[in-house]
């Protein structure tokens, strides 16, 4: 056997629509006394022969290979999934199959080499300084990054998000040139030492930048108390959320397990309880997340799963694109009483078969009205006033800004039936936010709410209005009103 140190390197690759040669019960035999390495996809050979010719290591790690792939049998990829993070953190480097559609086509491509090339051009500004003498600039391709890299075949999978970001090295075999991305950098055949600023500042460039662990310490570095080090260290998950939501998976159900190994580097550094795609200290405003547009990574509009995956307050409950909420306390008008999680195995970063919140806050009587069937507009009435603003020249009076999780053609069943509410979640706070949001619940019985999206408004008068009490507040359904506060206690699965 192996010393426990022997180094070894793991591959990223798309799976596409390519049948590929993989873990089963039934080949387990045959890939434990030996087989002939050409039965493999082109890719998983190219990267062998990288590692053992280039990097001298002869032990690779791929996921096919190393997790059972039995379609009726999960129990091992639950396992193995649950420690993937420290397969991807301790490998000397991962290599990315950064350029292929699917491991059939290998690690390499045809390329043209003069596009490594730089044109610099001579220019004078004449029209500023008449007696200017000619300088010297380099013609730079502004999407360069984005075209080599962030909108490869590869990193529209979701799984390469973790990947990427709990390796210690990665090397991307792209299209056009290897590109290399570590802690400290990253540079490409074209940019041998490091990427100009042009292309480092752009946030679509600095992936590794979101390592936990490295930019959190950067951030820490900042902080004057341990209690505003963790506070940076929260500020960079919801760009990694926002990023993951972007990506797709081939399995729906993946989306908690396919980002629990970030999870779990995370949590070790700000010592804080995950809660389904968010954290505990936070959670108030972590749950203020929204669908950008209610659609999804592939232009299709956001749903709901067709499996149980999350609570209705999760993020991770739909399918879609999305922007987590700021871990912030400031202007929060509501609090969390009670936090219940029903996970699937021991793993609290990972799959859940159910959940609950208890919330204490101020619920408000909802009704929304579609505006046009052809334009994302409603009209908003809380507590049976209807908040209109200016009226447009071609939609005539507008409301609040809607912004529902999944799309819907109307409400006029729940509008009917009394069970559109809404409560005041956070208002401004006098500095650097400037809007009241409001959640948005449907009532299912019992005092037990679902979240439907979320309200925004940032109009003084309105704001006044939807914090301050209503009529008969204290009828409305939950599981205990408190008079003094004038604020609900209820339940949100």
């Amino acid at each position: 056997s192996e010393p426990i140190d022997t180094e070894y390197v793991t591959l990223s690759h798309r799976w596409g629509q390519a049948s590929i040669f993989r873990l089963t019960k039934d080949t387990f035999t045959r890939l434990r006394d030996g087989f002939n390495s050409s039965i493999l996809p082109q890719t998983f050979q190219d990267a062998m022969a990288f590692a053992k010719r280039n990097l001298n290591i002869r032990y690779m790690w791929i996921d096919s290979l190393c997790i059972f792939q039995d379609a009726d049998d999960r129990s091992d990829w639950i396992k193995e999934a649950a420690q993937m993070h420290r397969v991807y953190e301790h490998a000397y480097c991962n290599l990315s199959a950064t350029g292929g559609e699917d491991s059939s086509v290998g690690l390499y491509h045809p390329r043209r080499t003069d596009s490594l090339c730089h044109v610099e051009v001579d220019l004078t500004f004449s029209i500023l300084d008449p007696q200017a003498s000619p300088t010297r600039y380099a013609m730079l391709d502004y999407l360069y990054w984005e075209k080599e890299l962030s909108k490869s075949p590869l990193h529209y999978r979701g799984w390469v998000v973790q990947e990427r970001l709990l390796a210690r090295r990665v090397l991307h075999f792209c299209r056009n040139e290897l590109i290399w991305e570590c802690n400290e950098m990253a540079a490409s055949e074209a940019y041998p030492t490091g990427l100009p600023s042009i292309y480092r500042n752009q946030a679509k460039a600095r992936l590794k930048s979101l390592d936990p662990d490295t930019e959190g310490r950067r951030l820490r570095q900042l902080a004057t108390t341990e209690s505003d080090s963790r506070f940076f260290a929260h500020q960079l998950w919801p760009s990694i959320v926002q990023l993951y939501t972007q990506c797709q998976l081939t399995k729906p159900n993946d989306k908690l397990i396919a980002i629990s190994g970030i999870a779990k580097r995370m949590s070790s550094i700000i010592r804080d309880d995950y809660v389904i795609g968010m954290w505990r200290r936070y959670l108030p405003s972590e749950l203020l997340w929204f669908v950008d547009h209610h659609r999804q990574s592939n232009g299709q509009p956001s749903v709901h799963p067709d499996e149980y995956r999350a609570p209705s307050f999760s993020w991770a409950s739909i399918e879609g694109c999305i922007s987590a909420g700021t871990p912030v306390e400031e202007g929060i008008l509501f609090s969390v009483k009670e936090l219940s999680i029903d996970h699937l195995t021991e793993d609290i970063t990972g799959l859940v078969k159910g959940g609950f919140l208890v919330l204490e806050g101020a619920l408000k009587r909802l009704s929304l009205r579609r505006r046009s069937v052809s334009v994302d507009m409603w009209l908003v009435n809380i507590n049976g006033k209807d908040l209109l603003r200016h009226t447009d020249e071609d939609w005539g009076p507008t409301s609040l800004l809607v912004r529902l999780d999944v799309d819907q053609a109307d409400f006029e069943i729940e509008n009917v039936g009394q069970t559109l509410y809404c409560v005041p979640a956070r208002q401004p706070d006098g500095r650097y936010w400037s809007f009241l949001v409001c959640l948005i619940l449907e009532h299912l019985g019992d005092g037990s709410f679902r979240r439907l999206g979320n309200i925004w408004t940032d109009e003084a008068e309105e704001i006044n209005f939807v914090v301050g009490r209503g009529e008969d507040e204290s009828l409305l359904p939950c599981q205990a009103y408190n008079a003094d506060s004038g604020r609900h206690t209820f339940r949100v699965i």
